[in-house]
């Protein structure tokens, strides 16, 4: 049996050995390992210094047969939980208590907390009280997509499917200007109790607004997930450090971007710079290049001083 170690390095048999490749080949190698770990690395970068980034553009726009599992996996997607004005009191109620508890508020910012509960609150109704009809008909214009949407000739005739394309091109229109005020009025409601705590108390922060109708994994939890992610995999590449697994984790997440806007769909994005780069990735996977100016090179020579290979075994 294959120790893990063996697979991180790319010490088994499906892998060729860096000295089995030629000078030229070998610099290629690397370089192309090294250009894609830094996409990686700045595309993380990239995403932690955007606050607003999300994944859910990404998962709402995808195409094919796998498009209703990414769809799903977008939090609140038409926002009916953030309209939702009775369970959103609820929720900022129990926010602003576990704020004045866990931060130990004293009676001046206990009562600061409360005021500005109180004024983003009003804010929030304000909003639902002047868009109350623009409510309504966004409200109406989802029954009627969700009705489209269950007859299939409207989804596989183009003509009906344009009709269909046409009403959620105008609720999305709607929702940027229902949903996207909300959305500021819950941010600002979090910052603000947050910025209460002195710099002694900011140690047990921040704390975060707990959100309606989450998933185990969805959007918000991706948001979280996906910065890391890329950035890792980017600094594990350039490094040369578990070549294998970091290349192979790279093209299966590529492979899922391909997937969200599955060829041939109509209406979906090219995936060919995806599908290429993923290509790369499996290469740089299967040649263990890693073991040639990166990391697992000394980590293989470590690995071999500390744990030798058994006489008559194959390391």
């Amino acid at each position: 049996m294959l120790c893990i170690s063996c697979y991180l390095l790319g010490d088994i048999a499906l892998s060729a050995s860096p000295r089995q490749l030629g000078t030229a080949a070998l610099v290629a190698l690397i370089a192309l390992r090294i250009g894609i770990g830094f996409h990686f690395f700045t595309e993380g970068t990239d995403k932690l210094q955007k606050p607003g980034w999300t994944s859910a553009g990404f998962l709402g726009n995808a195409k094919g047969q796998f498009a209703d599992s990414f769809h799903n996996m977008v939090w609140d997607a038409d926002g009916l939980a953030r309209l939702d004005l009775d369970e959103t009191k609820r929720l900022w109620d129990h926010f602003r208590e576990r704020v004045v508890r866990i931060y130990a508020f004293d009676d001046s910012q206990t009562k600061q907390a409360e005021t500005a509960f109180k004024r983003r609150l009003n804010q929030l109704e304000a909003h639902f009280a002047e868009n109350r009809r623009e409510i309504e008909e966004y409200r109406l214009g989802i029954t009627r997509r969700d009705s489209y949407r269950n007859q299939k000739d409207r989804v596989q005739v183009a003509s009906l499917s344009g009709q269909l394309g046409s009403i959620e091109s105008d609720l999305k229109s709607q929702r940027s200007k229902i949903i996207g005020p909300i959305d500021q009025i819950w941010q600002g409601y979090e910052a603000e109790l947050n910025t209460l705590a002195t710099e002694g108390q900011r140690h047990h922060g921040p704390i975060s607004l707990d959100h309606p109708w989450r998933r185990t994994l969805d959007s918000r939890t991706i948001d979280k997930i996906i910065p890391y992610f890329d950035l890792t995999l980017g600094m594990l590449l350039m490094l040369g450090l578990f070549t294998r697994t970091a290349a192979t984790a790279a093209g299966l997440f590529l492979c899922s971007v391909i997937v969200s806007q599955w060829p041939g769909t109509p209406g979906a994005v090219p995936v060919w710079p995806q599908l290429i780069e993923a290509l790369a990735l499996f290469v740089i996977a299967a040649t263990a290049s890693g073991r040639a100016a990166g990391v697992d090179f000394f980590v293989r020579l470590l690995r071999a001083w500390c744990c030798p290979a058994k006489q008559g075994t194959q390391s």
